[in-house]
């Protein structure tokens, strides 16, 4: 079946293989095709690549690297500057090297499922607000996969609230602040990202998988005969802060727009996470791989989203925008991530900054009020001393015996200043 697809396709195209292994292991395989090759090409070095063109005089844009490993195959196209695409592997088995390269990937797009309720603390699983927030649920598309949502009316609503879940979560997880919107007058609609919970597809991709998704939530909106007649408002958290400000360079009929926490760029993010996503490999892998596999990684999946950051969303807009960020955020970085580190950069004057001090400074703590976070501390050290004085971690059940004695509306409970006064620049936007 191979040689019969080689065949056809050598009726308009040079096929040529570039491969890692020696010549001898190589041969065979390129004699039984009847194709050409070079060996040791070392991928993600262009070494193959150059010799390939320089072999059979070709010129950059007439190539094409097509492999199944964004970490070799892709990255050796990318940085050769010719045009690359990534197939599903064949083979279930690997070699260790590839299995290593598979790993990185992985690492890069892993799906997020839902916990286990019965372990999860606050309210931040539908079945514990149910009775008091009712909703619809609903299929939309994005690309060709199909993306959860859910939507909240509101009697007499002033507007509609789309929310942006960040990275590691679902909508779920933002409950708490959906019920909030709803009980000041917003309905609300929102969605699990791809390649997360309850919607399609096998990983989450990369750091600009949420502005795609939103894109395509407003689109779909937008074309709604009900969801339509609604005034928009845009609420992000962490990388759904990131979708929530860059995705206004692309629809102009958004009214307000607040993102906690958010990040400037996918891109530059990427690159001063690299050495994380690296992880114990060589320093020279640290050093220098990390910023062409990832830089390659998104050019190749995310396209012309790549060039959109946060501080050109709010650049080409006038409506109100609310920038909110922790002093001590120690995952989206204060003074070098952040998009209140870019502030110099943003020139209009219709931005709002909220700095979260003491106690709300974090990542996730400044979503929430004081006694909350006081709580959330009380929790953690408590399990501590349980884990402790058994010497071994909990079981499922010891969890979930655990859980079960936990105040989550207290848990869960929202940063009300931050809240209100996003909520007062929405309704004077209106």
């Amino acid at each position: 079946e191979t040689r019969k697809l080689i065949k056809k396709l050598q009726d308009d195209f040079l096929i040529l293989i570039s491969s890692n292994n020696t010549r001898g292991r190589i041969t065979p395989y390129l004699e039984e095709l009847g194709v050409g090759g070079v060996s040791w090409s070392m991928k993600p070095s262009t070494r193959g690549l150059r010799k390939i063109k320089s072999n059979y005089h070709l010129k950059k844009k007439e190539m094409c690297m097509i492999g199944d490993q964004i970490v070799t195959d892709v990255l050796a196209g990318n940085r050769f500057k010719i045009m690359t695409i990534l197939v599903d592997p064949l083979g279930e088995k690997d070699l260790k090297i590839t299995g290593l390269n598979r790993k990185i990937e992985e690492k890069i797009v892993k799906r997020y499922e839902k916990r286990d309720i019965d372990t999860v603390f606050g309210e931040f699983d539908y079945s514990r607000v149910k009775d008091r927030l009712p909703r619809n649920t609903f299929f939309f598309p994005s690309g060709r996969l199909k993306l959860q949502g859910y939507f909240y009316p509101c009697h007499n609503a002033k507007g509609m609230v789309v929310v942006c879940h960040g990275m590691h979560a679902g909508a779920d997880d933002y409950l708490p602040f959906i019920e909030y919107f709803v009980q000041s007058g917003y309905a609300v609609f929102t969605y699990d990202c791809q390649g997360t919970y309850a919607s399609e597809g096998d990983s989450t991709v990369g750091m600009c998988t949420p502005l795609v998704n939103l894109d395509h939530a407003l689109t779909y909106i937008k074309n709604d005969k009900q969801l339509s007649k609604y005034k928009l408002f845009l609420f992000g958290h962490s990388w759904g802060g990131y979708a929530a400000t860059s995705v206004l360079s692309l629809h102009k009929n958004i009214c307000g727009c607040a993102a906690v926490a958010p990040f400037n760029s996918g891109y530059t993010l990427l690159v001063e996470k690299g050495q994380q996503y690296a992880g114990p490999l060589s320093d020279r892998l640290v050093t220098g791989f990390p910023k062409e596999f990832l830089d390659a990684y998104q050019a190749q999946l995310f396209k012309d989203y790549t060039k959109l950051t946060a501080v050109k969303g709010i650049n080409s807009t006038n409506i109100p925008v609310y920038i909110a960020h922790g002093n001590r955020d120690s995952v989206i970085g204060f003074s070098h991530q952040s998009v209140i580190s870019h502030k110099d950069e943003i020139r209009e004057n219709n931005v709002i900054y909220y700095v979260g001090t003491g106690a709300q400074a974090g990542h996730n703590t400044i979503l929430h009020s004081l006694r909350a976070v006081a709580y959330q501390e009380q929790i953690e050290q408590e399990l501590k001393r349980i884990k402790s004085k058994l010497d071994r971690d909990l079981t499922k059940e010891e969890q979930a015996k655990f859980c079960s004695n936990i105040d989550h509306a207290l848990y869960s409970e929202v940063n009300a200043e931050m809240m209100d006064s996003i909520l007062n620049m929405f309704d004077n936007a209106l």
